[in-house]
């Protein structure tokens, strides 16, 4: 899925192809000559040639001339007759000055809409003709208000005249901002008018990342890939401020403190981890700087801190300053700070230059920092802190007393959302070390069995997750643990209901998910019978906000059911046959039959949770015509979650590694070696990680996952080893 590549797709009961590209970072010049280096900016003549005129052929700019050429082919010695025959030829108009990486073409048959944006460019969104066209009104009218909103912010207008948006089967990102034409994964940009609310805002922010590139990254470009978060670091912060401005019903900043933040400070907390800002020696490795947790996730919150330090007037101001000078050109970091600087009363390059040029962060203990690695050890690292404060601006953690912890505590509902989640997600991290116990957790998590704030409970999830780590379902105390999370989560359950109220408000809806999700996980046998009860063949007629629990549901009644009903054999060689419905065949059929993207990933996320079909299931890691490869590693991770497959698909990616390399390439080899880092927990498991990939570890790909890898698991061992016993005999005191 790089350069210019087919992706297929069924539509009926013939397959149909189209071409599209993936030039970022430097596969344009698998597709034609060039000097693909970000520094090397040109303008771009295309011109395509394609043998079926039904085609439509996109590209970065308007078309220029379109023509059909008839001709007659000239049949061999042995033939007497030539053929007739047709070619569309489209010239596009020249594009501006810009980069190879953001050149893209797509070739097919496709459903579009169409609006104009207020400030009057055409923005066409596409899909495959398998597709419903009611799928793309949201995402093009989240790109007409994303453009007009950046238009007025950045001081400089999106300078193309049209805005086409395309949905790929085949993609291997989430999305690509090739200017004027920003290609996607279907289920990062199609949604039906139905479709569940967290799908909906995930679609928006993806959109508003990648049209924040049509000036971070296609107007002004970084120099070289070591400066990759002047245009991610920065998307991925817009995302979220131009989705709260268009769309603020959305309450998106709960998503980015709950969701980025998080992910950044566990990223960043293990040795190892790369800087925002890192050297790249060698093709290989710009792969690897692509890291979600680093410059995506750590980078945004970089520049949330700056923003919140130079007040969102300044910080406005330097940005348009910076779109202007440099406009149709490349820049380093020191020329963004430099634009700054102008509006600031500190040291911006100073400041910044220490948060982006080192990795780690700090923990701060009474006005004293130190750097927080979940391994127990620290170093000298010191950053500079314009002031520390205990809502969610800065990138640290902060280590309470238990006394100020506690206070804290007591005037829980006194304190600000960003307040209160900034304990929540300090605490979980703090608990991984030997700061704080993660029994302490135990005591913490019931005190939110009637909080109503989705963000809040967002927060105590993790928390949750953290103490998942000690039970296993072949745990004798695991029972026990499921009741604990039930009965932490009854009072909100009963409240909503299972079933969405009419006109209810985003934050209900979104909590009940919150609290379906984990009655799941306690297999409340009421909630799974409910949920299973809505189960509808037809499954775009089931609620979509339900659907995917409902699945689960579904398949967790019938496998109890099935194994319920297994006979005991009375004597000895009698054979019997019992014939059982399966729900498992029946989901893997609508799952290769629907086109939905959505609904796949709901059906393609049940059926790993499958108990009783653990060989059937990593099979599928191997069945590429079933589970395309964009989605492989969803379905590796999922196998790893489930108890009943984690070792066996562990097996599968050690007797497949050759596979899974061709497969991947460079683009994301690396997230399959974090990803079963992260699912490892037991002493054997981490030796025969050690052992694989010791040989691997000089892969210039792999070499800084392999090292970051190591880190967590030796820290997840020494946390087990810590807490485990702790936990167990806390729960045992607290629900005797």
């Amino acid at each position: 899925m790089q350069g210019a590549y087919l992706s297929s797709y069924q539509n009926g009961n013939t397959e149909e192809l189209l071409v599209s590209t993936q030039f970022e970072s430097h596969y344009a010049r698998e597709c034609f000559p060039c000097v693909d280096e970000p520094e090397a900016k040109a303008t771009f003549d295309l011109t395509i040639i394609t043998p079926d005129t039904d085609d439509t052929i996109i590209s970065n700019m308007p078309v220029k001339k379109e023509r059909v050429l008839e001709y007659e082919t000239v049949g061999d010695a042995s033939l007497t007759l030539n053929t007739k025959a047709k070619k569309k030829i489209v010239e596009f108009e020249t594009t501006p000055k810009m980069s190879t990486y953001l050149l893209a073409f797509c070739i097919g048959k496709f459903h579009k809409r169409s609006k104009t944006s207020k400030h009057g460019v055409k923005v066409t969104t596409y899909c495959t003709v398998n597709q419903d066209p009611k799928t793309l009104t949201h995402a093009n009218e989240i790109a007409a208000d994303a453009l007009d909103y950046y238009d007025d912010k950045f001081g400089v207008k999106y300078p193309l005249p049209k805005l086409d948006q395309v949905a790929i089967p085949d993609f291997e990102a989430g999305a690509m901002e090739n200017w004027g034409l920003v290609t996607y994964r279907e289920s990062c940009l199609l949604a039906a008018p139905n479709e569940c609310k967290a799908c909906r805002e995930y679609i928006a922010t993806v959109i508003a990342h990648e049209l924040s590139h049509q000036w971070f990254g296609d107007l002004v470009t970084m120099r070289w890939w070591n400066n990759l978060w002047l245009n991610e670091s920065f998307a991925n912060l817009m995302e979220y401020v131009c989705v709260d401005a268009i769309r603020p019903n959305y309450h998106i900043w709960e998503n980015f403190y709950t969701g980025e933040c998080r992910v950044a400070l566990m990223r960043d907390s293990l040795p190892g981890v790369q800087a925002v800002q890192q050297d790249v020696n060698d093709p290989a490795e710009i792969a690897t700087l692509f890291d979600g947790a680093i410059v995506y996730a750590k980078g945004a919150h970089l520049m949330f801190m700056l923003m919140r330090l130079l007040g969102k007037k300044a910080f406005y101001s330097g940005l348009k300053d910076y779109f202007k000078e440099y406009a149709y050109k490349n820049t380093t970091g020191d020329d963004l700070w430099n634009a700054l600087q102008k509006y600031a009363n500190f040291d911006v390059k100073g400041f910044m230059d220490a948060w982006i040029s080192q990795p780690g962060f700090p923990v701060i203990t009474d006005n004293h920092q130190q750097r927080f690695l979940l391994t127990g050890a620290t170093d000298d690292t010191k950053w500079p802190l314009e002031e520390v404060k205990d809502d969610m601006s800065g990138h640290y953690i902060v280590n309470l007393s238990s006394e100020e912890f506690a206070e804290k505590l007591a005037n829980f509902k006194k304190l600000t959302e960003e307040q209160k989640l900034r304990l929540l997600i300090d605490r979980s991290l703090l608990a991984k070390t030997s700061l704080v116990s993660s029994a302490t957790h135990l005591d913490l998590v019931p005190k939110f069995k009637t909080e109503k704030s989705y963000a809040i409970w967002s927060a105590a999830l993790g928390l949750i997750a953290d103490l998942k780590l000690f039970f296993t379902p072949d745990d004798p105390d695991f029972p026990k643990f499921q009741q604990y999370v039930y009965d932490v989560i009854e009072p909100n359950l009963k409240r909503l209901g299972l079933k969405p109220a009419k006109n209810e408000d985003d934050n209900e809806t979104k909590l009940r998910a919150v609290m379906i999700g984990l009655a799941l996980y306690a297999e409340n046998p009421e909630v799974i019978k409910q949920l299973a009860k809505m189960y509808n063949k037809d499954l775009a007629k089931i609620e979509p906000e339900l659907r995917a629990d409902v699945l689960v549901a579904k398949l967790k009644l019938e496998e109890q059911k099935a194994g319920a009903k297994q006979p005991k054999e009375l004597k000895k060689n009698v054979k019997i046959n019992v014939r059982t419905p399966d729900i498992f065949d029946e989901f893997l059929k609508q799952y290769q039959e629907t086109a939905d993207p959505n609904i796949k990933d709901d059906l393609l996320n049940a059926l790993a949770m499958a108990k009783k079909h653990a060989l059937r299931l990593v099979k599928l890691l191997s069945q590429h015509n079933i589970v395309k490869p964009q989605d492989h590693l969803y379905l590796f991770v999922d196998l790893l979650r489930n108890y009943k497959t984690r070792q066996k698909a562990m097996d599968w990616l050690y007797d497949n590694w050759t596979d899974v390399e061709e497969m991947t390439g460079e683009k994301s080899i690396e997230d399959y070696v974090r990803l079963l880092a992260s699912n490892i927990r037991t002493v054997d498991e981490a030796k025969r990680f050690t052992e694989f990939f010791t040989p691997l570890a000089n892969s210039p790909v792999l070499k800084r996952a392999i090292a970051v890898a190591q880190s967590e698991i030796d820290a997840k061992l020494r946390l087990l080893s810590m807490d485990t016993e702790d936990v167990h005999r806390h729960l045992d005191e607290i629900t005797s």
